[in-house]
């Protein structure tokens, strides 16, 4: 069945333009992209900037699922003490491809200077509506755990006041976790300018697989209870050793799978973790649907800080639309989802973690009707589909109060 497309009328935007700090594949880019198609697929024309990951100098346009994707220059887009989302050259071509081109709406993925300045050149020069998205908490956070509060002071504080600066300026605000919704409400935005709208899961890219092929595929034995971790976050992922360990004594075929860039031997932990760990390496996007139908299981460990509180893991989308049990821990909404869609397992400690793979190792069918059930809310509430139509009601009621 053909997506319903929506007929753009007076109070409705048909042209948005969404800008992403990140190097394209990066974190926050697919939030981006996968909003984008799926808004494409409903009727706006949209136009996505994002850095390219090996253009210096020149820009780099193309039109991939009717989406105006547009790279633009990295040089110097990484500065040393400041991290990502600057430019030399990308931040002017941003700025002016902002002003040049016609747009009913910008939509800003936080805040860094390649995003702040182009949204607020179109803002304040062409009276352009502005929704600004919170995915990520930058600056100052109490307890250390800010991305960039381990930077010099003036840094810290510069990312805490450019990124409230521009959800304080924008019309409205979109926040990917309830937790930052409340930070922009403590800012004095609004709350009926805000609104809470996860990522979702890629449902129509990634589909549940067969485990049995895929194992063939990459040399896995049969007998292996794989769980699979997407990333590498090795203060969050040391959380699961403990549990890993006991369980690499009493279950010996269980085994980690790490998707993605895994670091240095030694940053895996001793010689006992390292070998219950299977090292898959970084995967491409479009490569990743038959390392996820590998695994029995996904683990989703995340410590308890003020960032992990807000913070939605992109993953979560993906393993829930691989149809396989989520095995979290109890920080942030992504919990909650797991809970009361009944689709995996939350745990509160080491021991909680080894019971709840012992569990899904020794009831299969549990385990599957888990999976059955993680993939149904791929296809219903946090599908990218679903998403992205209350994206465009948030862009309807701004466009609509600024017209």
């Amino acid at each position: 069945m053909s997506e319903q497309r929506f007929v753009p009328g007076r109070s409705t935007p048909r042209n948005v333009l969404l800008i992403n700090h990140n190097p394209r594949g990066v974190g926050t880019f697919y939030r981006c992209w996968h909003l984008a198609r799926n808004l494409a697929r409903i009727g706006l024309t949209i136009s996505l900037l994002t850095v390219s990951p090996n253009r210096r100098v020149l820009p780099l346009s193309e039109s991939k699922e009717d989406v105006r994707l547009v790279e633009t220059p990295n040089l110097l887009t990484n500065m040393y003490a400041l991290g990502g989302g600057y430019g030399a050259i990308g931040i002017p071509y941003r700025i002016s491809y902002a002003l040049r081109h016609r747009f009913d709406l910008v939509h800003a993925f936080d805040h860094k200077p390649n995003v702040l300045l182009p949204a607020m050149f179109a803002h304040n020069m062409k009276n352009t509506p502005l929704v600004a998205d919170w995915s990520d908490w930058w600056g100052k956070t109490g307890d250390g755990s800010g991305l960039q509060e381990g930077k010099a002071r003036l840094v810290v504080k510069l990312e805490t006041a450019t990124e409230e600066y521009i959800h304080r300026r924008a019309d409205r605000v979109t926040t990917i976790s309830t937790g930052l919704r409340q930070r922009a409400i403590s800012l004095g935005i609004p709350s009926e300018k805000t609104c809470w709208i996860p990522s979702g899961a890629p449902d129509d890219l990634i589909l549940p697989r067969d485990r049995t092929q895929c194992r063939q595929e990459l040399g896995i034995p049969s007998s292996t209870f794989l769980l699979g971790h997407v990333g590498f976050g090795i203060e969050d992922l040391s959380m699961s050793v403990p549990a890993l360990l006991m369980l690499g004594r009493k279950r010996r075929n269980v085994r980690l799978g790490i998707i993605g860039p895994s670091g240095p031997e030694g940053s895996l932990g001793d010689a006992e973790f390292r070998r219950a760990v299977v090292r898959f390496g970084r995967v491409p996007f479009h490569k990743l649907a038959p390392y996820l139908g590998a695994c029995d299981a996904f683990i989703l460990p995340l410590k308890d800080s003020v960032v992990n509180r807000t913070r939605w893991p992109n993953k979560f989308g993906d393993y829930i639309a691989a149809g396989r049990p989520v095995l979290t821990s109890p920080i942030g909404d992504v919990a909650q989802f797991v809970e009361s869609a009944d689709c995996g397992i939350v745990w509160r400690s080491s021991s909680d973690l080894v019971a709840a793979v012992e569990r899904l190792m020794d009831t299969p069918r549990e385990a599957s009707e888990m999976g059955r059930r993680a993939r149904s809310l791929a296809e219903g509430d946090l599908s990218w589909a679903t998403l992205a139509k209350r994206f465009m009601d948030v862009y309807r009621d701004t466009f609509a109060s600024n017209n």
